[in-house]
């Protein structure tokens, strides 16, 4: 009886995971493969991603782009950047010693069982990404690269902070 109740146990806890796994988090990165679109790129996987990057494109033309994704505009003491969820999450580059507020921006169907709660585990930061604009704040206290990811540690992508975001 006692082996049947560990074999039962052990059956669900495999059906567990393999459904955290096939609920739509699959490993992928921001920075490759075309998985995470930013408001500023310009490749595209379809030809409805074309038509909304074309009008990110026009409606963020101050939001800069630089190797580690989004760069951070600064203004008023505070940093703002502004990305798009597709699937994926998009690097972004920052400035050390300042306020950051990043928008992150999801549609209907870009959120999964895996991307739906993001972590920064550097800055203590846990959100849960909604559809429509999700606000993240934190200010980076030194340069380097801080990986963050989804909360299974699946989906991730990186936050560039550098001591001058105008260099």
């Amino acid at each position: 009886m006692k082996k049947s109740f560990y074999l039962l146990g052990s059956v669900l806890v495999i059906a567990l995971i393999g459904l955290a796994l096939f609920s739509g988090c699959s490993r992928s990165s921001g920075t490759s493969g075309g998985s995470a679109v930013n408001s500023n790129t310009t490749q595209t996987q379809s030809k409805s991603n074309t038509q909304t990057t074309q009008t990110q494109q026009s409606t963020s033309s101050s939001v800069g782009k630089s190797n580690g994704g989004t760069k951070a505009t600064v203004g008023d003491g505070v940093q703002t950047v502004t990305t798009t969820l597709d699937r994926g999450y998009a690097p972004i580059t920052v400035q050390t010693g300042i306020p950051v507020k990043w928008t992150i921006t999801a549609k209907d169907g870009d959120l999964s069982g895996c991307n739906n709660k993001m972590v920064i585990k550097s800055y203590g930061v846990e959100k849960q990404l909604s559809v429509g604009e999700n606000v993240v704040e934190f200010t980076p206290n030194k340069a380097g690269t801080i990986n963050y990811s989804c909360w299974m540690g699946m989906v991730g992508s990186t936050i560039t902070v550098v001591d001058d975001i105008n260099q």
